[in-house]
Formats: structure tokens, C-alpha cells, sequence
């Protein structure tokens, strides 16, 4: 039974990490690369926006992959990288930290303030507040079975064999803990492993801090291994096990050369003793910072960099995003707001030439590439989207995914529409005499203008996870397929390629505005009707009717 209990205690431990990772993640709005890098302009504002996003993002796998992007990006120096890495791990420390007290006592308090605020609360980020009190209070119930079960075991004469055998074996001890920290991909678990362990007595403090050296170097081979898919990660995780190991072999040395360590006189207890042994050893691994050049050359040296063919960069989304479901939700959205970006300058390209009554000369082979750029980046993104677990998704990520999914599905049609096919309209429309051209041209912008503007509102809904917008989308869809209705009939005499145009965005006006349905279904207070015609839903959100 203490064994059961044991593995469920670290279950509950790594369990409550990844929840309180997710919402910290809720809190931040998803952004934290971009926060990120907005301080790697210096090495001394790297570290320190390393450290405070450690400490808002408790996972050494997470930190590696976010610092491996923002290298890879191409616009943040390497050695600055590697400061938010190490300042990243320092902030993990803080966690540790938390943990070494005693606060089971409160583990209710947390459970209830962050269940109600989880459940009943509507905004992000008091629901990301409320996500972390509950990651939090698992935690300290995983702790808490760690603790009866290592006090339980303690009195177990095989256990007190066990832990004198390991006592006279302290590097292989340490070997444990490298081993437990790369099984669970988290050296604040394997630490909290070891608190717990204090508690049946069979510790000492030697045992502890070997423990905690140890838990750093699997810390190390961890972001190696998170890295090692790109040659950049097995840079960053290189020169991390370039600086830590040989510190944390040193240390291990005065350890184990020093006389038996008394545990009084030192800071608290053993669990706090361990957590600060934790911190002040990371702080002194951020020392590398000073000598960052010299250790990137170094580490070029070591691994330099694959020839590879020129390939033009269709999407930043980084396969290591997968391991985080809100951050790769978040890389999907920036990604499809540049495919917003680029049907805008499409669409612009060619009413600039109605505008002009002549296209420019190599629109057409710029329409082209834009296409296929764009089809590239679909089939990169749908691909991206199906691999992301929709088990490990809150009910808003999943939303947003299955509409970026949906919209992916309806971009070669939406692409091919506003660019080949309106390109071939508008050239043939300009054939025509000027007073059919003047009879149509305002139509036609006009038409572009509330297209234009349906897409920055769809934009502005998804980015800003505001679902009511729906209503203002279905609205101007309804609206603007009345007026385009009422455009044709008011203007009877049309160029043939007029009338083209003008269903052309009756047909990006339907399927732009389809993602409101999906958006929108699983919103509380939102519903599918059939309208009159029985022709397409009407959506209610949040409590209100459009159409």
C-alpha cells in the first residue's frame, strides 16, 4: 500500500507541475515568447526576464523549448539566449522553495479558492489564478501520501538496509536522482521526491545535497535532450552541462570531502537547507553569463552548424511546440493571423489596380507565389493542428482549435477566390469601355471595404478570444449579402466579369463568416437554430440573438 501510495504521491506531484504550467500559461494570455524576448535586447535584461519567467513557468522542458524558438527565430544574439535559460532555471528554484514549507495544513484553501475561481469564473486570467491554486494543492497532496509513505517505509528494516547501503554509496545515490529527474523531466519533482523522503528520517544532509547536485545535472541532460531536434537546443543544452556538471562535480567533491555536516546552524529545517542548496547552486551556474562569449565559441566549435539547402521559411511552428498545447495553439494563431496579413495585401493588390484602372505589371506572377506560399502554410498548419492532443486542451484552446482547423479547411477556396480568380475578373473588367468601369468600380470597392473589414473582425475575435464578437460578424454577414443582393439589381447593365467579382465575395463573405459557428458552439449560452429558410444556423451568444 505504501508503495501505491508513493507512486501516486509523484504522480500528483508532476501532475499538479504541468496543471500549474497551464495556468500560468492562462494567466500570461499564452504570450510568453513573445514577453520573452522582448527582453533579450541586453544579456542583464535576458537574465532577468529568464528568472521571472522561470518562476511563472516551472518546467525546465518548457523554458528549453521557448529558448530554443527565440533562437531560432534568427533576431536574438545566442549568448543572450542562453542568460534567459539560466535565469529561467534560477526562477524554476522558486517553486522548490514553496514546497520546502509546510503548508499541507492549507492544502484545503487552495483546493476550494482555486476550484471556484477554475469553475465559475469566466475571464482568462482569474481562471489561470485559479488553475494554479489547484495545481498548487495537488501538489501538496502529492506531497502529503510522499510523506506518509516514506514514514511508513522508514520503519521498514529492509528500507533502513537499503538507505545505510546508499549512505556508504553517496555517488551512486546521486546517480538516482540524475535517473528520477530525466524518467520525469522535472528536477522540482525529483527535489520534492527527496523532501518527502526527509521525512522518514533515513536522509542526512550530505544524502540531501547530493541529491539536489544530482537532480541539476539530469536537470542539464533534460534540456539537452528537449533540444536535441535542432542543432541550435543541442547548443543551449551543451553549454548548460558545460557549465553545471563541472559545478556540480565540485561541489559533490566538498561534500563528500567535508566531515559529517551538522543540520543545525544552517537555514530551517532539511527541506528548506535543500531548496536553498538548490537556488544558491543555479546562482552560481548564472555566473557563466560573464564568460558567455567564450563559452559560445566553444560550443560553435563543438557543433557547427548542418549544411542544409536554401528552403524560403513558410511558418515559425517549431514540432517542440507539441509538448506545450496552449503555447502551440497560441504559435497556430500567430500563424493565421499572418495568413490574414497576406490575404489583405492580395486582396489589396488587385483593387489598387481597379482603383488605378490598370493592374500592375507582374501582379499576376505575385498572386501566384502569394497562392502557394499560403497553400504551403495551410497544409504546414493543419498538420501542425492535428497533432496537437485535444485531451491535454481547456474548453477555450479547444474551441479556438477546431475553428483555426476549420478555417484552414476553407483557406485554398477563400485563396484561390480572392486571388486568381478575382485577378482574372478585375483584368477582364478593365477591358471593357470606361463607363462600364466607372458603373462598377465603387460597387466592387465597397464590396472589397466590408470584406476587409469582416476579416479584421473575425482577426479581432480569435486574438482577443472575445466569442460575442460573433454576433457582430453574423450581423455584418447578413448585411452585407443583402447589399451585395441589392447591388446586382440596382445595377442591371454589369459587366459580366462585375457580376463575377461581386460573387465572388458573396462567397468569401459566407465562408469567412462559417468560423463563428465553431467558434462559437460550445460557449455557455450559445446555440444552433435554423432560421426561416432553414438555410444555415443562428447562433445565440452569450444570451443574444444573430443571425
Amino acid at each position: 500500500m505504501e508503495l501505491i501510495n508513493l507512486v501516486a504521491g509523484i504522480l500528483l506531484v508532476l501532475f499538479g507541475l504541468r496543471f500549474l504550467r497551464k495556468g500560468f500559461a492562462r494567466i500570461m494570455g499564452g504570450d510568453l515568447l513573445d514577453w520573452l524576448q522582448g527582453f533579450t535586447r541586453t544579456r542583464t535584461r535576458a537574465f532577468l526576464g529568464g528568472v521571472a519567467g522561470g518562476a511563472v513557468m516551472p518546467s525546465s522542458t518548457a523554458t528549453a523549448m521557448l529558448s530554443v524558438q527565440m533562437t531560432r527565430r534568427g533576431r536574438v544574439s545566442w549568448r543572450n539566449v542562453l542568460a534567459v535559460l539560466l535565469g529561467a532555471q534560477l526562477g524554476t528554484t522558486v517553486l522548490v522553495q514553496l514546497v520546502s514549507f509546510d503548508l499541507q495544513d492549507f492544502n484545503g484553501l487552495f483546493l476550494a479558492v482555486g476550484a471556484f475561481l477554475f469553475l465559475f469564473v469566466e475571464s482568462s486570467r482569474p481562471r489561470g489564478v485559479g488553475q494554479s491554486l489547484l495545481a498548487f494543492g495537488f501538489m501538496l497532496m502529492g506531497m502529503g501520501l510522499l510523506s506518509e509513505s516514506a514514514i511508513a517505509m522508514g520503519s521498514d528494516p529492509a528500507v533502513e538496509a537499503l538507505f545505510a547501503a546508499l549512505a556508504e554509496l553517496p555517488l551512486l545515490f546521486m546517480l538516482g536522482a540524475v535517473l528520477l529527474t530525466l524518467v520525469v523531466q522535472s528536477a522540482t519533482a525529483s527535489i520534492a521526491v527527496a523532501l518527502a523522503l526527509v521525512s522518514g528520517g533515513q536522509i542526512s544532509l550530505e544524502m540531501l545535497l547530493l541529491w539536489v547536485l544530482g537532480a541539476n545535472i539530469g536537470l542539464c541532460l533534460t534540456v539537452l535532450m528537449a533540444g536535441w531536434g535542432d542543432f541550435q537546443g543541442r547548443r543551449l543544452g551543451l553549454a548548460v552541462l558545460m557549465v553545471k556538471l563541472p559545478l556540480a562535480m565540485a561541489l559533490a567533491a566538498v561534500v563528500l570531502t567535508l566531515p559529517g555536516l551538522p543540520p543545525e546552524g544552517w537555514v530551517g529545517g532539511l527541506p528548506q537547507q535543500a531548496a536553498w542548496a538548490h537556488t544558491l547552486f543555479n546562482l552560481l551556474a548564472c555566473l557563466a553569463i560573464l564568460v558567455a562569449p567564450t563559452l559560445e565559441r566553444w560550443v560553435n566549435a563543438l557543433i557547427q552548424e548542418p549544411e542544409r539547402p536554401e528552403k524560403p521559411a513558410i511558418t515559425r511552428l517549431d514540432p517542440l511546440l507539441l509538448q506545450n498545447p496552449t503555447l502551440a495553439i497560441n504559435a497556430a494563431m500567430r500563424e493565421t493571423l499572418r495568413v490574414f496579413d497576406a490575404l489583405h495585401l492580395m486582396g489589396e493588390t488587385v483593387m489598387q489596380g481597379l482603383r488605378q484602372g490598370e493592374l500592375p505589371p507582374g501582379v499576376g506572377m505575385d498572386i501566384d507565389v502569394r497562392t502557394r506560399d499560403m497553400q504551403r502554410v495551410c497544409r504546414e498548419l493543419t498538420e501542425f493542428l492535428d497533432a496537437i492532443p485535444d485531451d491535454s486542451l481547456s474548453p477555450e484552446d479547444q474551441a479556438l482549435k477546431d475553428t483555426l482547423d476549420d478555417f484552414m479547411r476553407e483557406l485554398p477556396l477563400i485563396v484561390r477566390t480572392l486571388g486568381e480568380d478575382m485577378h482574372d475578373e478585375v483584368r477582364r473588367l478593365l477591358e471593357h469601355d470606361t463607363a462600364s468601369v466607372e458603373a462598377a468600380r465603387p460597387l466592387l470597392l465597397e464590396a472589397a471595404s466590408r470584406f476587409t473589414q469582416q476579416m479584421n473582425t473575425v482577426a479581432r475575435m480569435l486574438m482577443r478570444e472575445r466569442p460575442e464578437l460573433g454576433r457582430k460578424i453574423l450581423d455584418r454577414k447578413q448585411e452585407t449579402s443583402r447589399w451585395l443582393i441589392q447591388a446586382k439589381r440596382n445595377q442591371p447593365g454589369l459587366p459580366y466579369a462585375a457580376w463575377e467579382v461581386l460573387d465572388g465575395f458573396q462567397q468569401l463573405n459566407r465562408r469567412l463568416s462559417g468560423v463563428v459557428y465553431v467558434y462559437c458552439h460550445d460557449e455557455p449560452g450559445a446555440e444552433a437554430l435554423q432560421d426561416d429558410n432553414g438555410d444555415e444556423p443562428q447562433v445565440v451568444v452569450k444570451g443574444e440573438t444573430g443571425r
